[in-house]
C-alpha cells in the first residue's frame, strides 16, 4: 500500500513539475513544436520519472516501516507507553524552557539552541519515564506482560530450564503456583535455539521444552508468551534478572547457578528442585526402607538404589543384592545443597 501511495504521489509530483517547465519556457521559440506538444511530453516524461522514483522510494519506505513496526512490537507495552509520555512531558518542558530564547539574534541561531533543547528535554523525558518502570508495572500488570493474574500474586517468569523441565505444571494444578505464568520472548528464541542444534541431546531439550510449552498454552494452565526488549543484555539469565527486578516478578527455574546470582540481586525465585527436596518424606534413623538394589557402590560392599522420589540410597552391604527388592535400615540421613541421600544397611532380601 505504501508503494502504491508513494508511486502516485511522486508521479503527480513528476507531472506537475513537467508542466511548470513547460510553462517556464516559451518552447515555440526554442522548437518548432507546439506548445501543446511540448506540454503534454514534458508532462509524461516528469510523470514517469516520478512513478519510477516512487517505486524506489516506496519500497525502501516500506522497509523502513516493517523494521519500526517489528521494533515496536519487541518493546512491551508498558514501556512504550512510558516513553511516549515521557517524550510528550519533555517536549512540553521544552516549549517552556524555549520561551524567552526566540529573541535571540540572529534568528536561525534561536532556532538551532530550540531545536538542541527540545531534543535533550525528549530524551531525558523518556529516560526519566522508563526509569520508573517498576512502579508502573505494578500499577498496570496487564501493560507489563499476560492478564488473569490471582489477586496480590506476582508473576511468574519461567525461565529456560524450568520449561524443559516440566514439572511446574504439576506444581500449577496442584495450587502452589499462584499468579500469571509468563515465558518471555528471548527465552523462546534460546528453546529454539537448542532445538536447532548439531547436538543431539540439546536438540532433544530444546524440542521438548517447546512441545511441553505450546501443551501448555493450549491447556488450562495459562501459560502466556510475551515479548520484553532488553536487547541491550546479551546473556539471558541476567535478561530475567532484569526483567524480574524491573516488574517485581518471581523466576522460577531448576538452575542452581540462577537461583543463587538472582537472589544476590534481590530477585524472589522459586527453585522447583528445592521445592521438590522441601517435599520429601523425612527419614530418621532406625526407620526401615524397602527398595530395589540397581548397581554397585563406590565403595565396597555397598549397593545403591533409589526411592521413588528419586532420593539415592547408599545401603551397606547391598553389593551382592544388586537386581533384588531389600529391606535396609536407614543409619543416616546427608543432605546437601543439590538434594538428599540416605545411608542405610542391608537386613533381608524381600
Amino acid at each position: 500500500m505504501i508503494v502504491q501511495v508513494t508511486r502516485f504521489l511522486s508521479f503527480l509530483a513528476g507531472a506537475l513539475g513537467g508542466f511548470t517547465v513547460s510553462q517556464a519556457v516559451d518552447w515555440t521559440e526554442q522548437t518548432s513544436y507546439s506548445p501543446y506538444y511540448v506540454l503534454f511530453i514534458l508532462v509524461v516524461l516528469g510523470g514517469s520519472v516520478g512513478f519510477i522514483l516512487g517505486g524506489i522510494i516506496g519500497r525502501e519506505v516500506e522497509a523502513v516501516f516493517r523494521r519500526l513496526e517489528e521494533r515496536v512490537r519487541e518493546i512491551a507495552a508498558v514501556d512504550l507507553l512510558l516513553g511516549i509520555v515521557g517524550l510528550l512531558v519533555g517536549l512540553i518542558v521544552a516549549v517552556f524552557l524555549s520561551l524567552p530564547l526566540r529573541y535571540i539574534q540572529p534568528q536561525s541561531l534561536a532556532v538551532g539552541v530550540i531545536l538542541l533543547i527540545s531534543g535533550l528535554c525528549a530524551w531525558a523525558g523518556m529516560r526519566l519515564a522508563l526509569v520508573r518502570r517498576a512502579d508502573a508495572a505494578h500499577a498496570f500488570p496487564r501493560l507489563a506482560g499476560g492478564s488473569g493474574a490471582a489477586a496480590g500474586a506476582p508473576r511468574k517468569f519461567l525461565d529456560t530450564s524450568a520449561v524443559i523441565d516440566g514439572r511446574f505444571a504439576e506444581m500449577r494444578r496442584a495450587g502452589f503456583l499462584e499468579g500469571e505464568l509468563l515465558v518471555p520472548g528471548f527465552v523462546v528464541a534460546e528453546l529454539q535455539t537448542l532445538a536447532d542444534s548439531a547436538d543431539d541431546v540439546r536438540r532433544a531439550r530444546g524440542r521438548r521444552g517447546l512441545d511441553l510449552l505450546q501443551t501448555m498454552r493450549e491447556g488450562d494452565l495459562r501459560v502466556e508468551v510475551f515479548e520484553a526488549d532488553y536487547s541491550q543484555i546479551g546473556d539471558v539469565d541476567h535478561k530475567l534478572e532484569r526483567l524480574a527486578i524491573d516488574s517485581g516478578g518471581t523466576l522460577v527455574t531448576v538452575d542452581y547457578n540462577l537461583t543463587g546470582a538472582a537472589r544476590v540481586k534481590g530477585v524472589t525465585v522459586l527453585n522447583v528442585n528445592e521445592m521438590a527436596a522441601a517435599l520429601r518424606p523425612a527419614h530418621l534413623p532406625g526407620e526401615n526402607i524397602r527398595l530395589r538394589i540397581i548397581r554397585e557402590g563406590k565403595e565396597p560392599e555397598q549397593g545403591v538404589g533409589y526411592l521413588e522420589d528419586g532420593t539415592m540410597v547408599v545401603v551397606h552391604g547391598g553389593v551382592e543384592h544388586v537386581g533384588a527388592e531389600v529391606d535396609t535400615e536407614v543409619t543416616s540421613v546427608l543432605q546437601t545443597s543439590t538434594g538428599r541421600m540416605i545411608f542405610a544397611r542391608f537386613k533381608a532380601v524381600v
